[in-house]
């Protein structure tokens, strides 16, 4: 337990709160001649560490304490590995939206191309049939200025034919009448 937190040291507020105190690891306060390991056989300061001088209601209390914190350790594991699971949840959660989020994304993107495609290809069937209509447009001013033309030619030769045509009956009753002239003299 102790090495799960010193793993998340300053990750789990929920953790520091509940961790018990290891009364081995704690300092206690040395002499001064300690720490140069300067140390006089049986100095003033030196306390009995061997045997157990405690009495047997310390001992009890002590135990009482001690199943104190085991009990809230377990709280504090069980509360842990909750919070643990509801963030893991919450984390599968979020990330389940957001590849969610990122196909919605895909999925618009891909319908704004295709709307765009089609809108360029409807403009584009638009301006090809205003070319044809236009094409188709001038081939049929281009026909009735042929048309146009070719009536006015017939329409003169007409008028030559005609004129012709006088000018032979002019010509026919001439001949006739020097000929029924001819005839009668």
């Amino acid at each position: 337990m102790a090495a799960q937190g010193k793993k998340h040291a300053g990750k789990d507020p929920v953790r520091d709160e509940c961790e018990e105190r290891n009364r081995f690891t704690e300092t206690r306060e040395e002499d001064v001649t300690d720490e140069h390991g300067e140390r006089e056989p049986f100095a003033e300061t030196d306390e009995h560490r061997g045997a157990n001088t405690k009495k047997p209601e310390d001992t009890a209390e002590d135990l009482t304490a001690k199943r104190k914190r085991m009990k809230m350790d377990k709280a504090c594991s069980k509360i842990k590995n909750k919070s643990k699971h509801a963030l893991r949840k919450k984390e599968l959660k979020r990330q389940s939206d957001y590849i969610h989020s990122l196909k919605l994304l895909n999925v618009l993107e891909e319908y704004i191309r295709d709307e765009q495609k089609e809108e360029e290809e409807e403009e584009g069937e638009e301006e090809e049939l205003i070319r044809i209509f236009q094409e188709q447009q001038k081939r049929w001013q281009q026909y009735r200025s042929v048309r146009r033309e070719r009536l006015k030619e017939m329409k003169l030769l007409r008028d030559q034919f005609v004129k012709a045509l006088e000018d032979f009956e002019d010509l026919c009753d001439r001949v006739f009448s020097d000929e029924d002239s001819e005839l009668d003299n």
